[in-house]
Parts: C-alpha cells; structure tokens; sequence
C-alpha cells in the first residue's frame, strides 16, 4: 500500500532553535547538610545501638508453606543482623513445609555462624514432625537437660 503526499507540502518545518536556559534558571546545587556535633553520634548508630541490646522475637503466622516464602524471608531479614538474643515463636503455626522450614534453618544458621543466639519457642506437633521428617527436628527443638544427656549418649 502506498500513500499519496498532498500537494504543496514537500517541505517540512523546521523546529525553532533551543534556547539555553539562563544561570538563574538553572538547578541550583544541593544544599549542604548541618554538620554534626562532635558530641553526638549519627542516627543509625543511635538506631542500631538503642535495638541491638534488647531481645526480639519473631511470631510467625499459621501457615509457613511456600506461598509465603517470601514474607517470611522479609520478616526474619530485618533481624539477621541483630546481635540480641532473637526467638522465633512458633506457636501459631498450624502448617510447615520444606520451604517454610527452610528459611528458619537459613535464618538460624546464619544467626550461628555471625555468633548470634536464635531460640525455638511453642514449637507445635506439626513443626516438630516436619522438622524430624526432613532431620532438623534438633533445630527446632528447645534445648533440655534430656536432649542434651541423650545426645551425649548418657541414659536419661
């Protein structure tokens, strides 16, 4: 298919020359921030010193499956780097699979290998199965003076 041209207008316009914009019209330069007393510390250390010291605790919803994988991953990682004591409270939860479970031994493990102490608590009859299940049953279980005796092999 082919277009005809109208008649008379084989020219096209030409655009009008830009113009510069002027020195006031310019963005002017960021303004400077206040510098800060020698006295005072900066507000992510006075953040991070004011929640560093007391224990936390994460409480998970009724359903840790894979569908909300990734909630869970948001919760946990806003306390990975915390060097309180964190607990997770299982006690809520109604279902567990290998997803859910996952990131709770991730988040765990993490926390062991920075040197930060992570605590099981209300840990239900379906967490307790899927962790056993899938062998992590001694992740997830409170430690007590019995596992402790059978885990060295001593009779309880």
């Amino acid at each position: 298919m082919t277009t005809r041209r109208k008649t008379g207008s084989s020219r096209k316009k030409q655009a009008a020359p830009r113009k510069r914009p002027s020195a006031q019209t310019r963005r002017a330069a960021p303004r400077k921030r206040p510098a800060a007393r020698a006295d005072q510390k900066p507000a992510a250390s006075r953040r991070a010193a004011h929640t560093a010291s007391r224990p936390e605790s994460a409480v998970f919803p009724a359903e840790c499956t894979i569908a909300e994988a990734d909630e869970l991953k948001r919760m946990l990682a806003r306390m990975l780097n915390r060097t309180a004591l964190v607990t997770l409270d299982l006690s809520a939860v109604r279902r567990l699979d290998t997803a859910g479970l996952q990131v709770i031994a991730s988040f765990m493990r993490t926390r062991h290998a920075a040197g930060h102490d992570t605590e099981c608590r209300g840990a239900t009859e379906p967490v307790l199965a899927t962790a056993n299940l899938l062998g992590l049953g001694a992740l997830i279980s409170p430690v007590t003076e019995d596992r402790l005796l059978a885990q060295a092999g001593a009779p309880a």
